[in-house]
């Protein structure tokens, strides 16, 4: 898949099948990570990769939002030094894409109770997570929640503005 396609047709997964991911999969989607772009090349990140099913579900239960983690094949934990929400989101991105190139879903889960998802993945309390992103193969024929936007994306033209707001 090319680049282009990756990012006109990626979308959210939050159903999953019971398909494993193998390592190499797994290391590809982490490598992603590894290689996104950040301020002064700091990479000030860590991955938590968590493959066990009792550690998924007990982080799926630490927001809202973040259901499908149980179901999941795979679920990284993004944390870094300070609150680095820029670098974490290039992170996230890359692997996401590298993730649906290689025909894997994902989707971001918010960790609203931060403190109990610290805890889960024995994080220390001076490092930043708010964030894990679910891994796994597409459940077929996943049913997805209507969007705020009905039609998919807005225009480009409601979204930039030239030389000035």
């Amino acid at each position: 898949m090319e680049l282009a396609e990756a990012i006109k047709t990626f979308r959210a997964v939050r159903q999953f099948t019971d398909q494993a991911l193998d390592d190499e999969t797994v290391r590809a989607i982490l490598n992603a990570g590894r290689r996104a772009q950040s301020a002064k090349n700091t990479q000030a990140w860590l991955f938590v990769a968590v493959r066990k099913r009792e550690t998924l579900q007990a982080l799926a239960s630490c927001g809202p939002f973040a259901g499908h983690l149980a179901g999941a094949a795979l679920g990284v934990a993004l944390v870094a030094p300070t609150e680095n929400t820029y670098d974490l989101g290039q992170a996230t991105a890359y692997m996401q894409l590298c993730a649906w190139e290689l025909g894997v879903g994902s989707c971001i889960a918010s960790m609203y109770d931060q403190d109990k998802a610290r805890t889960i993945l024995s994080i220390p309390a001076d490092q930043f997570f708010r964030i894990a992103i679910s891994f796994g193969y597409p459940l077929p024929g996943e049913q997805r929640p209507p969007g705020l936007v009905p039609s998919g994306r807005k225009p480009l033209a409601d979204v930039v503005r030239w030389e000035q707001f």
